[in-house]
């Protein structure tokens, strides 16, 4: 199922909120600050779950709850999931205003996407945070390709309303009153561009020597590191023939789109120079959304940070971690497996990429993956088993179970200068 590829939101599904609101400012009006305080003191901590790239958070959907939501700054607005609305009997109507057309959430002919009819308070514990309108859309491919069920989305307006702290290392989330906030840390402090998502200027350094520019998103609902559209390399030629890359293949608004993961000598952010980063190239634009922009960061850069998105100064301030320092990994081996996969049976492949080694080793979509390097994969865990393909340069030996037959494959993988 190619829904289970590295998932790209904004690619998938920002474009749907830019149209309901005609662009990112307009959505600003659609929500309120629920709660007012005057001090300097945080409104709200909420501790997250960072699950797989991505940030969760626990949250009261009006009295209903609790609900696990992911924070991503590429939504125009606040989402419900199509269960979740179903399981709390909102009333909906589809976007674009009420068609005697529209059947339930999209059944039939009718469309798929849906706008709660009244407005929607989404908080903790008699602590309302945000009161607006929300949207209603089918995110069970999404929630099958995270490997974790979520019942909404925390978008734009909390970004809007708020100034949000993300401390990767606590692993909390915290609110400040834009109008008392105030900052006297240590962090680089950079002009940040709202949109969706809000864009910096960065810095790459070219094998070749050269420093060059880019404007880049910085995407919370990415699990990415760098990536680059395909219009930076043509324009500034980063890559020479012939660049050690690993390819892999994602999927975005207008279907699969190919990558190529490179190791960079450095890139620079806010201030902070990162060497060898594991960086991804577009062969293909992912949609118009993130088009505008040379390409985006994701949160497995950002978690190297305690970051402040500060919308109502137009900046953002990072804050390097205990995290900066650590080496950029990645997979190299081509392999998508079902993140809830039974380990006991072995980790079920839901893609190979065509290219990869492990293609050309003969592995196939739905075999299960039993053993790898001589550790049966029921001792271990979907994350520690994504961990083992990272390894650069490395022999790989893997056991796999195709129907009732059992093969072995060997392949090596490539090192990225």
């Amino acid at each position: 199922m190619l829904l289970k590829l590295r998932m790209r939101w904004p690619a998938i599904l920002g474009a749907i909120a830019l149209l309901s609101f005609g662009g990112g400012r307009a959505a600003l009006s659609s929500a309120r600050l629920a709660l007012r305080t005057g001090d300097k003191a945080p409104v709200v901590t909420l501790p997250f779950e960072y699950f797989r790239k991505h940030i969760l958070v626990t949250m009261q959907i009006n009295d209903s709850g609790p609900h696990v939501c992911m924070v991503d700054n590429g939504f125009n607005a606040d989402v419900i999931t199509e269960s979740a609305a179903r399981a709390m009997a909102l009333p909906v109507h589809a976007m674009g205003g009420k068609t005697p057309n529209a059947e339930g959430f999209g059944e039939s002919s009718g469309p798929e996407t849906f706008v709660v009819e009244r407005s929607v308070t989404l908080g903790i514990k008699d602590l309302p945070i945000l009161t607006g309108q929300a949207y209603v859309l089918d995110m069970a491919g999404f929630e099958d390709g995270m490997g974790v069920h979520f019942d909404c989305v925390l978008g734009l307006p909390l970004f809007a309303h708020y100034v949000v702290e993300i401390d990767f290392t606590k692993r909390q989330l915290i609110l400040y009153d834009p109008r008392s906030f105030e900052y006297s840390g240590q962090g680089h402090r950079v002009p940040l561009r709202v949109a969706v998502p809000p864009t910096i200027e960065a810095g790459v350094l070219t094998p070749d020597g050269r420093t060059v520019k880019a404007t880049v998103g910085l995407d919370l609902g990415s699990d990415a590191i760098f990536d680059f559209q395909p219009s930076f390399q043509s324009v500034h030629h980063v890559l020479p023939a012939g660049q050690a890359e690993v390819p892999i293949d994602e999927i975005g608004l207008g279907g699969i789109f190919h990558m190529s993961i490179v190791r960079l000598p450095s890139v620079e952010i806010a201030g902070y120079k990162l060497d060898k980063p594991l960086v991804a190239f577009m062969h293909t634009a992912p949609g118009p959304s993130l088009s505008a922009n040379d390409g985006y960061v994701g949160n497995a850069l950002l978690r190297r940070f305690t970051v402040i998105f500060d919308y109502s100064r137009q900046r953002v301030i990072f804050e390097p971690n205990s995290s900066f320092g650590d080496p950029f990994k990645g997979n190299m081996t081509g392999i998508k497996v079902d993140p809830e996969s039974d380990p006991t049976r072995g980790f079920e492949v839901v893609y190979v990429e065509e290219r990869s080694p492990a293609a050309k080793a003969g592995l196939q979509e739905g075999d299960r993956i039993v053993e790898i390097g001589g550790v049966p994969c029921s001792t271990l865990i979907f994350e520690s088993f994504r961990e083992m393909l990272t390894a650069e340069g490395a022999p790989f030996i893997l056991e796999v179970q195709r129907g009732s037959e059992k093969i072995e494959m060997n392949f090596l993988t490539p090192r990225l200068p």
